[in-house]
């Protein structure tokens, strides 16, 4: 069996004339009913992927360098996806077999779907399948008893996923992408365009804050060890206070915000909120998130898209400034690392009701003197502001009440007389 590392001078070769002969040859394996618009958001981009499989999980049993398993439906009952798509014969007729076992939930009609943009946007957004494969490979590796051999199985085709994402997926998908412009495989020494999006000429950076984001959060009392005590913290972060609708939520428009929290029980003093950064310290904030390779599609899109930067919208009221820090998919304050006391006794810091600074000097020196510490988070701490919005979200959000039944009524005391014949 293949182990699917054959090198393809140009970097691409397209299995597809080879698939549509092993499939006259073997009519019983056609089993190709997959639709595009049921595809696994873990296939990487090629002709081959796994749309509504079913959840025997065999496939890995005739091409474990190809297939692996989600854990959408829970243990045991995941369906399967294509991770690495086949470069020679062997890896075709192996895919081919173990699709076989997906009964009809495969396809491999992908080039007529993909496009160049498409496939730029699911490599940017790779951080999101690495997360899920790292923690639950994890997971599966401590899984003891009847079943432990299929979940280590599982659990190291999600290890071979991750080994492709960092060598050998880029110079599939380049040669991938001008198999897509071209109709046919990159010659040897061929120039293949690029993976990354093409960034924006960037205009020349100023100290003027830009908008980074939306969230709503309803502020919360910090009263810990090390840390302001104050009733209202604001932050961007989500360490120390909830983003809704979820942690990590954040929104392009506050339309889009609003909708989303319009459907849940907020509280009453949750707020819109806006982050702005200096566009001096846009350019090392956009670094942590690429080499993090995490899913921020909100932030990317306003501080490195294609686009302008959008102004933040009509409204808001500046509050002040805090100091922030992105460390593998969050945002860390500067307070949730106990950099408090040092600050207030080293340089004088003091913070207002909501914990945050006066303005842009004082957050300026906070984070260059947190970066030239060795005790904090791996992180580039930075400047930014924070804008909001005085009016309360509205929300549709009912909770449910469950009838009670009516209680049934205690009797009534015995008469005294009763209760001493009752002794005797």
């Amino acid at each position: 069996m293949d182990d699917g590392t054959t090198r393809i001078p140009g970097g691409y070769w397209d299995p597809l004339p080879t698939a549509r002969r092993l499939l006259v040859k073997n009519p019983s394996l056609d089993h190709f009913g997959g639709v595009w618009e049921g595809r696994n958001w873990r296939n990487v981009p090629g002709p081959f992927y796994g749309a509504d499989t079913d959840t025997m999980q065999m496939g890995r049993l005739d091409a474990p360098f190809h297939i692996a398993y989600d854990d959408e439906f829970g243990p045991l009952d995941g369906q399967e996806f294509v991770y690495r798509q086949p470069t020679d014969v062997a890896q075709t007729h192996n895919l081919i077999n173990g699709c076989f076992f997906g009964h009809g939930g495969f396809a491999m009609d992908g080039d007529e779907h993909w496009t160049e943009a498409s496939v730029r946007e699911w490599w940017q957004e790779r951080g999101r399948v690495r997360e899920w494969a790292v923690t639950t490979s994890e997971r599966w590796s401590q899984v003891r008893g009847q079943y432990r051999e299929h979940y280590r199985d599982a659990a190291q085709g999600l290890r071979d996923y991750l080994v492709h994402l960092d060598g050998g997926l880029d110079t599939y998908l380049r040669g991938y992408l001008f198999h897509l412009a071209e109709g046919r495989s990159p010659l040897p020494g061929e120039a293949r365009p690029e993976l990354l999006r093409s960034r924006r000429a960037a205009p020349p950076r100023t100290a003027d804050p830009v908008l980074a984001g939306y969230f709503v959060a309803a502020p919360e009392p910090l009263n810990g060890t090390g840390m302001p005590r104050t009733e209202q913290l604001t932050t961007a972060s989500d360490c120390l206070t909830d983003q809704l609708w979820q942690d990590g939520s954040w929104f392009t428009t506050p339309a889009e915000a609003l909708a989303a929290c319009g459907m849940i029980d907020i509280p009453t003093d949750a707020r819109l909120f806006a982050l702005l950064v200096p566009g001096d310290h846009v350019d090392a904030l956009v670094t942590d998130i690429r080499e993090a390779e995490t899913h921020e599609p909100v932030l990317l899109a306003h501080l490195d898209g294609p686009a302008p930067t959008p102004e933040p919208a009509e409204g808001g009221r500046a509050l002040g400034w805090e100091v922030l820090g992105y460390d593998q998919g969050i945002l860390h304050t500067w307070l949730c690392n106990d950099l408090h006391d040092d600050a207030v006794r080293e340089l004088g810091i003091t913070t207002d009701n909501r914990g945050l600074l006066p303005d842009r000097t004082t957050a300026d020196r906070l984070a260059t003197w947190a970066n030239a510490r060795d005790d904090t988070k791996p992180v580039t701490w930075f400047p930014a502001t924070l804008l909001t919005w005085d009016t309360p979200i509205e929300t549709t959000f009912v909770p449910v009440v469950t009838a009670q039944p009516t209680p049934t009524p205690a009797p009534a005391p015995a008469p005294w007389w009763q209760r001493l014949a009752d002794l005797f």
